[in-house]
């Protein structure tokens, strides 16, 4: 992944970096000997471009809490969280933690549920 100083996005852009990864449990059986995956918490970092350099632990004045957790719908609450204003940011990157492999596949699935379209 490249650092994100070499990806810093133009000049007036007020950015919003929310990495976040999905925790699940795998005692669904949905066909022989296989087993569905199913999310039971997401962890969320975020951070805006006046906080980057600070202590994880602290919050911001700007964009808030900074560690976040949901449980009791974890993918409804992430998408939500993201939809939601932030003050601090007109533009959100979200990165999830294994992309390529699992995590995108819930946000894809509850989108095909919710039946987002494009615009």
């Amino acid at each position: 992944m490249r650092p994100l100083k070499e990806a810093l996005p133009p000049d007036g852009d007020k950015v919003s970096y929310v990495f976040y990864d999905f925790e699940t449990s795998q005692n669904t059986e949905y066909a022989d000997e296989a087993k569905l995956h199913v999310p039971n918490l997401v962890c969320v970092q975020q951070f805006c471009s006046q906080c980057e350099d600070v202590e994880d632990s602290c919050d911001c004045v700007r964009c808030g809490t900074r560690r976040l957790s949901f449980w009791e719908d974890p993918v409804g609450e992430l998408l939500s969280n993201l939809r939601e204003p932030h003050p601090c940011a007109n533009k959100i990157v979200a990165i999830a933690h294994n992309g390529k492999a699992l995590d995108l596949h819930f946000i894809l699935n509850k989108a095909m549920l919710l039946k987002w379209n494009r615009p």
